[in-house]
């Protein structure tokens, strides 16, 4: 049984097979690396799936469907003619291509061997819903993936076997079609350890690629809405080939036929930078946050490692370079890096003789926990069991009062996310338990979480008469359906009305709530703590103490927020 290393990617696809020589990059029927990640019907209605059905997108937008894996853990369809799909199941159509392609080159090396299992790379950032339907899309082409590994990661895998695993603190800068990753990673003794992630799944190379098109219209006054799909489609073309030809020439002209009349737009990367601000922006944010989590200084780190197809923009390195004041390494192929480090780590599957002494560990992206309601000011609020990049596999408790006097019923209610408001996490599942009598404000139960580098969730909840009652999370079977969330959101929005009188103090609690995103650990629970006392003096303190109050926890995000 062979182990394929697959990177599933938004704009292309890749694998890695492992064998007695190492990784081998699998080439797929063309006899290219990589296979775009496109699915599209053909005039007689067969599905086709890479470079054919890229080629196809200008032409028929509408039986062509690319960048599905952005919507991964959602229930968005696309109409490829007259049938609607799920991103899980266009990705299982890109999964089977590259499945068919490893076989056919173990078929040309006269070997009996089967593609049986997969490891696949996902976005550190993925929560458990796309995880999830990642793993559902390899069961769909035929694959068994037991092993998701993060996309960082995988690119650390690969960058330190290639450098014989030496030792060093590295950040790693995923930047690919349809995300940004970033981590930091320490190796010591062939020990490699993950300590921080920090990413955007909504920020790509794409990104870029839009820019451009506005920029195109607003230069050439066009209105987009009023050109046809296959035109929109061929502006978006030339717009990403310009992006592509910067990377090698100071100088780019997109060059765009409309209705018979020639559009242009010259660009260059000083240009890019112009018009494309945020992106930047968003760019800076993940670096300095997974350095926060980290406890690091950027002096701290031995290198900067660039991966993914975005990375290989001159602005973007030279930015990272300004930015961070250290030239990145680029000695690894951005576009191959992931794939080789899910090459790799099917090796260490396979417990191949030179990955021995070699040990890797993960951590868990986001945080678990479980909402609670707050008897001073009747909210419900998120309680964080499992700080995001905590170490796995991972094991912490926390203990819980009852919040009414001789109260038999315990509903837990499992959240994975970052905000103190539960409604704005995704719900994982629900425990509901019967409890001895239990006062107010009485110790009522104990709740345990449990994560693994498999992604499995067991919460154990023990009650004080010793019972202890589990359930185990494998999947995002039990997410709240997209009507749920919106029914909740309104029913939320409707319990308090904003005044002008009571914007500044409005304005404040947003503040706080958005740090709280942002903080782990102490600084966390020490702007829930102020928070709770604040929003409990705004509905019962007079003016004096609302002052104090206020300026206390101005006081408190103001050090916070100079700390990070």
């Amino acid at each position: 049984m062979a182990i394929l290393g697959i990177d599933l990617g938004t704009t292309n696809s890749l694998a890695y097979l492992w064998s007695d020589q190492g990784p081998v990059l699998i080439k797929n029927s063309l006899g290219n690396s990589l296979t775009p990640s496109v699915v599209g019907i053909d005039d007689n209605g067969d599905v086709v799936v890479g470079e054919v059905a890229r080629e196809r997108l200008i032409a028929h937008p509408d039986k062509t469907v690319a960048e599905f894996k952005r919507t991964m853990g959602t229930r968005k369809t696309y109409m490829l003619g007259k049938t609607a799909y799920t991103s899980v199941e266009l990705s299982s159509l890109v999964l089977r291509k590259i499945k068919e392609d490893a076989e056919a080159y173990l078929r040309n090396s006269d070997s009996s061997e089967t593609i049986d299992e997969v490891i696949i790379s996902v976005p550190a950032y993925f929560d458990d819903a796309r995880r999830s339907d990642t793993k559902q899309a390899a069961a769909l082409a035929g694959l068994n993936c037991e092993r998701i590994i993060n996309e960082p990661s995988a690119a650390a895998l690969a960058y330190l076997w290639k450098h014989d695993f030496r030792n060093g603190t590295y950040m790693i800068v995923d930047f690919g079609g349809g995300t940004l990753d970033v981590s930091v990673i320490d190796s010591f003794d062939r020990v490699m350890e993950i300590l921080a992630v920090a990413g955007d799944n909504q920020l790509g190379g794409k990104d870029f690629n839009e820019a451009i098109c506005n920029e195109f219209y607003t230069k050439n006054g066009l209105n987009r809405d009023l050109l046809t799909p296959e035109q929109r489609a061929s502006v978006y073309r030339m717009a990403e080939a310009c992006k592509i030809s910067l990377s090698t020439t100071p100088l780019s002209v997109m060059s765009v036929v409309i209705n018979e009349k020639k559009y242009e737009l010259v660009l260059d990367n000083n240009k890019l930078i112009e018009i494309a601000p945020e992106i930047f922006e968003r760019i800076a944010k993940p670096i300095r946050k997974v350095l926060r989590d980290s406890h690091l200084s950027v002096e701290s780190l031995e290198d900067i490692i660039l991966v993914g197809g975005s990375c290989k923009m001159p602005t973007v390195a030279s930015y990272i370079a300004s930015l961070t004041g250290i030239t990145p390494d680029t000695d690894i192929d951005p576009y191959t890096a992931i794939g080789l480090g899910a090459g790799v780590a099917a090796g260490m599957k396979t417990r191949a003789e030179e990955f021995k002494e070699v040990i890797m560990t993960d951590i868990c992206p986001f945080s678990l926990g479980i909402s609670t309601f707050d008897t001073k000011t009747g909210e419900t609020l998120m309680s964080f069991i499992i700080q995001r990049n905590s170490m796995l596999p991972t094991s912490r408790m926390r203990s819980y009062s009852a919040i009414k006097d001789r109260q038999t019923i315990l509903d837990v209610d499992i959240f994975q996310g970052e905000s103190i408001i539960p409604a704005n996490n995704i719900k994982l599942g629900r425990l509901s338990i019967k409890t001895p009598p239990t006062n107010k404000n009485e110790h009522i139960s104990d709740v345990r979480m449990t994560y693994d580098i498999n992604g499995i969730l067991i919460v154990d909840v023990t009650t004080t008469d010793g019972v202890t009652t589990s359930k185990v999370l494998l999947s995002d079977s039990n997410r709240m359906s997209e009507a749920e969330i919106k029914a909740i959101t309104d029913k939320l929005s409707k319990l308090k009305v904003a005044s002008a009188e009571n914007e500044a103090s409005n304005l404040l609690i947003a503040r706080a709530e958005a740090l709280i995103e942002e903080t782990m650990n102490l600084e966390r629970e020490m702007i829930i703590d102020s928070l709770l006392r604040y929003k409990f003096i705004i509905a019962n303190g007079n003016g004096r103490d609302i002052r104090i109050a206020t300026d206390r926890l101005t006081e408190l995000l103001d050090k916070i927020e100079g700390e990070y």
